[in-house]
């Protein structure tokens, strides 16, 4: 069996609508009476609800990858159409996409969706492997959405992910703490190991520095990978002498993020490094943010996760006798981590919470609270010495 994308953010719905119509399924969430979609079928209902995105590719590419994992598990597996899904179906798919079977037909390296003859890509696989806990509960969320879309739009009856949402609105007032971050050492660990590595090979300097630049953009101003590959170096705003960087995050909102001295200077050392002709970003430049060695396009999302993965590789190296739980930790470290360590250190230099949300884009001040860590340091300082040694309690 050969599973084949669907090539969703096409909204090819004839295509998809032949697709689901051969299963014999009884529709029996599908709403009676009239909807507010212009859509006679299931496929038609999917391309309205990701129409809705359109203005936001990013997000759409997200919904659309999801959507098409769903479909493509009620094709091939569940024999079923989005109108029959009920509940016992959710959870067998989240079930599989924890751990999709079998492998040599689900899973593989990532790769394009076609050749370059505009063939599909045999060697395509809808995952690279089963889902963690954190992306899998993205993916719920995703799915969460499109169908409350279809409920309230009277295309659907119910909802059948309802039970999971009511059970994380019942645990929000659970502890959160932030803990996928990168302490001042593993980042300088990375650094060093850069450096070492640029004096040892001179065939990839562009490389090198550009990795290190990455870091430290990321690691002073909290960036979303997608924002830092989205902006330019005209995004660099001064006002009164003073740097910021202008960007639009999710929701369409902007932002201003005030620049670190010590950025300014990482930035100007890697423009002058890669043959930009000035120090500083000039008005409304439209070099990218992370260029391509050419200077003129940017690079992916995807790629910017590739060199921080590698350059975190380099770093697990250089902690592997030392700290080997550190280098472990480095090896399993992402983009994203640097913006928690951003937030993270934010917070504890003194910035305050109101501060640390607008910098980094949180809408809700909540999100920004559950970076705790930061008060772990004092506390196991004051509860250390705490002992049943007699002698030890009293030299306090």
């Amino acid at each position: 069996m050969i599973i084949k994308p669907l090539f969703l953010i096409r909204n090819d719905t004839h295509h998809l609508s032949k697709l689901l119509i051969h299963f014999s399924t009884d529709n029996y969430n599908k709403a009676e009476g009239l909807s507010l979609l212009d859509a006679k079928n299931d496929a038609e209902a999917i391309s309205a609800f990701l129409n809705e995105f359109r203005d936001s590719p990013l997000t759409l590419q997200s919904y659309a990858k999801e959507i098409e994992r769903l479909l493509l598990w009620c094709i091939h597996i569940a024999k079923i159409n989005i109108s029959s899904l009920r509940r016992n179906h959710l959870v067998a798919y989240q079930e599989f996409l924890k751990d999709p079977q079998p492998k040599k037909i689900w899973c593989g390296p990532r790769v394009s969706r076609q050749l370059k003859n505009g063939a599909i890509n045999p060697a395509w696989r809808s995952f690279n492997k089963g889902l963690s806990a954190t992306t899998l509960n993205k993916t719920i969320t995703i799915l969460d959405s499109f169908f409350n879309y279809l409920v309230q739009t009277n295309y659907l009856t119910g909802n059948p992910l309802a039970v999971d949402r009511r059970r994380k609105k019942r645990n929000r007032g659970q502890l959160k703490i932030i803990d996928r971050y990168l302490e001042l050492d593993e980042i300088h660990a990375v650094l060093n190991k850069l450096a070492d590595y640029s004096i040892q090979s001179n065939h990839h300097a562009f490389q090198i520095i550009r990795a290190r630049y990455i870091i430290l953009l990321l690691f002073y101003t909290g960036l979303r990978i997608a924002e830092a590959a989205h902006h330019t170096m005209g995004s660099f705003v001064q006002r009164e002498n003073q740097w910021f960087l202008r960007v639009q995050g999710k929701g369409k909102k902007w932002r201003d993020i005030p620049v670190p001295d010590e950025l300014l200077k990482a930035l100007a050392e890697f423009r002058l490094k890669v043959g930009l002709p000035s120090s500083q970003p000039q008005f409304k430049e439209k070099t990218p943010l992370i260029p391509m060695k050419n200077l003129t396009q940017s690079i992916t999302t995807r790629r910017i996760d590739q060199i921080l993965k590698w350059a975190f590789n380099l770093g697990a190296t250089h902690l592997e006798c030392s700290h080997p739980a550190k280098a472990s930790k480095l090896r399993s470290a992402s983009a994203h981590w640097l913006r928690h360590s951003y937030v993270t250190y934010l917070l504890d230099s003194g910035a305050s919470l109101k501060v640390a949300q607008e910098n980094a884009g949180h809408t809700d001040i909540g999100t920004t609270m559950h970076y705790r860590h930061i008060a772990q340091t004092d506390r196991h300082a004051a509860t250390r010495t705490l002992s049943l040694l007699v002698n030890k309690r009293k030299k306090k």
